[in-house]
């Protein structure tokens, strides 16, 4: 079979009628893969270790990872426009993952084919084949559909189950909520005797 046969089969059911994207294996998998397996067995680190790693993959999340959700949320009638911002923010939790496991941060360039490769394992305990469902990697890109429900799913468990708070700063009162949500932050950098400016870069790059 060629590509474009690929793409139609996985797309659609064995019958050739098209899939649910709420109710197929991306959905499933969406809802099901564990979320923050580390945190949830316990696993430790040593303070200034985790607190950093845990402020960067928050202002990632909270900026750059509501941005990508907002432009899949609102571009219903744009749906390239949808594949990029799913792609980015799959890349960006990718990067996610990688500084909540120590490493060191991944370029924007190969964040894609990590995740792909290796899966995830910090962020969610999902493989690279399970990403590619939830992301919809089998649609053509430049096609004029785009799966974006079970990237919500997965989203919004990511939101429900980190540990702390992720203001949206595009709702009501969203400001103010960011900025005492900076304030703690800066208190648990001083805590961990961090410069409270580490997260300046990223911020920059917002």
């Amino acid at each position: 079979m060629g590509a474009e046969s690929s793409q139609v089969s996985a797309a659609t059911s064995p019958t050739g009628t098209e899939r649910d994207p709420t109710t197929g294996p991306a959905a499933h998998d969406a809802a099901t893969v564990p979320v923050y397996p580390g945190v949830r067995a316990g696993y430790g680190r040593p303070a200034a270790v985790a607190v950093r790693s845990w402020l960067e993959a928050a202002w990632l999340m909270l900026a750059e990872g509501r941005a990508y959700v907002e432009d899949l949320v609102g571009g219903v009638a744009q749906p390239q426009m949808q594949q990029a911002a799913k792609i980015r923010l799959l890349e960006q939790l990718a990067d996610v993952d990688s500084r909540l496991a120590g490493r060191t941060p991944l370029a924007d360039a190969h964040c894609l084919a990590l995740a792909l490769e290796y899966g995830m394992s910090e962020l969610a305990d999902a493989s690279g084949e399970q990403l590619a469902g939830i992301f919809g990697l089998h649609e053509e890109f430049g096609g004029d559909r785009c799966m974006v429900e079970p990237i919500f799913v997965l989203w919004e468990r990511l939101l429900d189950g980190f540990p702390g708070e992720l203001p949206d700063r595009l709702v009501a009162q969203g400001q103010r909520d960011l900025l005492a949500t900076l304030r703690t932050w800066a208190s648990l950098a001083r805590a961990a005797e961090l410069d409270v400016g580490l997260l300046a870069p990223l911020m920059k790059e917002a």
